[in-house]
């Protein structure tokens, strides 16, 4: 195994010794590995919070499974296709408990407006089945979910800038599922430490691996969607 970070993606990758190894060339990296991702052990070896990043690696990889689809194919996306039963109660505990992170998130990155927008928590209502889906126009009516999906979205973006594993990995954890909150859960190892947090985002990753849903219909409310 070779010393850096940037000289184990680029053998992870397939990528010619001369190749430029940055964060565009990492996206799909972790698709390479599916089902189990063990091809990727040693990735973060000797490198800081080393454990940790495998340990959550690892775990992205055991809640999507299998990328097989039915009748052919393969996913592009890590999708949690046979999520384990949540109780109600639990899962709202989860969602409560990614609100009040990403709150204490904005505080100490100095983001008032987000801060102040989840002053008053919102209400979370639980429901079964499918989530109808969330139009793009609903940013503009409800504040609330501009605030999750923009504003939120950004929390981390200049935080352990200077981090190799930050730099590198951001993008390619972010197109695991195209989803910001799992990308800073996988990430939070790095920024523990900037945010006086030791995990902000294992609410919201309890409620990915559980197959759990959000949209925001209400702007003091949001509704988690259980799969049946």
């Amino acid at each position: 195994m070779t010393s850096t970070l940037t000289d184990r993606c680029r053998d992870f990758s397939g990528l010619a010794p001369e190749a430029d190894v940055d964060a565009g060339a990492m996206i799909g990296l972790f698709q390479r590995f599916r089902p189990d991702g063990r091809g990727l052990k040693g990735l973060y070896d000797g490198l800081a919070h080393d454990e940790s990043l495998h340990d959550r690696l690892t775990q992205l990889f055991e809640a999507a499974g299998d990328d097989g689809k039915n009748g052919g194919g393969r996913d592009a996306y890590f999708i949690v296709r046979k999520p384990p039963v949540l109780d109600a109660d639990v899962a709202q505990d989860h969602g409560q408990h990614w609100l009040k992170s990403i709150k204490q998130m904005a505080e100490r990155v100095g983001n008032t407006a987000l801060a102040e927008s989840l002053q008053t928590l919102p209400r979370i209502r639980v429901l079964e089945g499918m989530p109808p889906k969330q139009p793009k126009s609903d940013r503009q009516t409800f504040p609330l979910l501009a605030a999750l999906k923009d504003d939120a979205a950004t929390l981390t973006d200049n935080v352990a800038c200077d981090n190799e594993v930050v730099s590198l990995m951001r993008e390619a954890y972010y197109f695991t599922a195209c989803d910001w909150a799992l990308r800073d859960y996988l990430l939070w190892p790095t920024y523990a430490e900037a945010f006086g947090q030791s995990d902000a985002m294992s609410g919201y990753f309890e409620l990915w691996r559980h197959g759990v849903k959000w949209r925001v219909f209400h702007d003091d409310m949001i509704d988690l969607y259980l799969p049946r």
